[in-house]
């Protein structure tokens, strides 16, 4: 019993460590994408949030998986027009760019059915938040059109909901298509001409 118990939590270490270098690759690859797409840094969104506490945290099911926020996490950057607010007063052209990071499209989130491992993929959604009618006001990013916007199927673009001047498309890449800088850049400047097209701006 012991022999099979110590198999077991060498293979949780064994799995902590390789999370964790797989994060790191995924920060790195994320750094790399944000510099193609000439954006900046502006926020980011946990859909799985770590608790405040962990007091009966083992009654819930899904009590484990808090404990991994960075599963389908959405990082937030801006590409501006230089302007000094650039976060609530939008030029023409600026562009909201959500990198949504689905490690597991098969873990049941946004409203996907669950599904094995083998059967799910590994990718990253990456939405464009166009401004092609500035309203000339305090208007913020992730508040008024980030979080007032469902995501649209991907391949489609659609005006924000609520939101007349602004525009959204997104795509999927997989992971697997972004192994170094010459595939990633690549992909990246498909994705670019596809969503300009589309978008009838440069993106």
């Amino acid at each position: 019993m012991s022999t099979q118990i110590d198999k077991a939590l060498l293979d949780v270490r064994k799995a902590y460590r390789l999370l964790a270098d797989y994060q790191q690759r995924v920060l790195e690859l994320l750094s790399f994408i944000r510099e193609e797409l000439g954006a900046s840094y502006y926020y980011q969104h946990f859909r799985n949030k770590l608790p405040r506490s962990l007091d009966q945290l083992e009654r819930r099911e899904d009590g484990g998986e808090k404990l991994l926020p960075f599963n389908d996490v959405s990082v937030l950057w801006i590409r501006d027009s230089g302007q000094e607010d650039r976060e609530h007063f939008h030029q023409k052209g600026d562009v909201l760019i959500d990198v949504f990071v689905r490690s597991d499209t098969g873990n049941g989130e946004e409203d996907e059915e669950f599904a094995s491992p083998e059967s799910s993929r590994s990718e990253l959604r990456i939405y464009f938040f166009l401004c092609v009618e500035p309203r000339g006001e305090s208007h913020n990013w992730y508040h008024k059109v980030w979080s007032q916007t469902d995501y649209p199927p991907l391949g489609n673009v659609t005006e924000c909901e609520g939101n007349a001047g602004y525009l959204m498309y997104g795509e999927a890449l997989s992971l697997t298509e972004l192994i170094d800088e010459d595939t990633t850049r690549k992909a990246i400047a498909g994705l670019r001409q596809r969503a300009s097209a589309i978008l009838k701006h440069e993106i």
